[in-house]
């Protein structure tokens, strides 16, 4: 990447909006200002041209942007820089949504490359305002994130989330996310019942809207098994296998975040095991 003589970069996303500027960590600013290419064409390389082709056909899906500050400029910016597309699946957790990177315009926005392996991106069905609260997490955050990232299981499943949702069909969808979700909670038997009994553990709530959350991963990793084995389901049930399994792992990911680590599959069983019930008063009385 060139990023020119300024010491920032801009990396342009898609999926939230920013009302007002903010610095989320030192050096890092999330703007609602997203640059676009409106340079001339002329004596350009075959290469260049074909890279402001690629940047040009994502400016419709601009929302927002990071500026990535470094004082040292071309030294260590253009590492930093890269680092900092981590930054998106942050984003992501902290505003419950897909976050996207589309591309880099460095030095004053005369320089554009692309941030984003994938040529071909789909609009979000929905692009949301980051909220102050979203955009607190993500500062909070931001380190424990970066350092869970040297933890496989959870990087795996964020890479997963990330990934999912440029795929074409819910079907791939849906099997990339519960892939995500399996190998984070590293359940290797009795799948269906375990992870969902794991993750209404690792979810906040009343006993009540764990149980529930209980039933509907279950139903959800239903969904995941017709869509793996080939069975045909209905357009309406893969659409919403495919939201349910994205907000598992989201969920997940952001408790694995806001604990500072990865719960074992042996902790989370141990902590089922150690619900005991006790006597109704009927039977007490009795």
């Amino acid at each position: 990447m060139d990023v020119g003589t300024a010491g920032f970069v801009n990396l342009v996303g898609h999926g939230i909006t920013i009302e007002a500027e903010r610095e989320i960590a030192p050096g890092i600013i999330v703007s609602g200002q997203a640059p676009t290419n409106d340079s001339s064409f002329g004596s350009r390389t075959v290469g260049e041209l074909r890279e402001t082709l690629n940047v040009m056909s994502m400016e419709p899906l601009a929302d927002f942007s990071l500026r990535i500050i470094d004082d040292n400029g071309a030294q260590t910016l253009p590492e930093k820089a890269w680092n900092a597309l981590w930054i998106f699946h942050l984003l992501a957790l902290a505003c419950r949504r897909p976050v996207m990177p589309l591309y880099f315009a460095a030095n004053h926005g005369t320089r554009f490359t692309l941030a984003n392996r994938n040529l071909v991106i789909h609009r979000l069905p929905s692009v949301a305002p980051a909220g102050d609260n979203d955009l607190s997490w993500a500062t909070v955050h931001f380190d424990a994130f970066h350092g869970l990232l040297n933890e496989n299981r959870f990087q795996k499943a964020v890479r997963c989330y990330g990934n999912a949702h440029y795929l074409f069909d819910d079907d791939a969808k849906i099997m990339l996310l519960w892939s995500g979700i399996e190998g984070l909670l590293d359940v290797d038997s009795e799948l269906r019942r375990r992870i969902a009994l794991h993750a209404s553990i690792l979810l906040d709530g009343t006993p009540a809207e764990k149980a529930l959350y209980f039933e509907r991963v279950k139903k959800g990793y239903d969904v995941r098994s017709r869509a793996v084995h080939g069975s045909i389901a209905k357009p309406e049930m893969l659409q919403q296998g495919y939201e349910l399994a994205g907000d598992v792992l989201l969920t997940l990911l952001r408790k694995c975040v806001e604990l500072g680590r990865v719960p074992s599959a042996k902790e989370l069983d141990e902590r089922a095991a150690s619900v005991s019930l006790a006597p109704s008063i009927a039977s007490v009385h009795d």
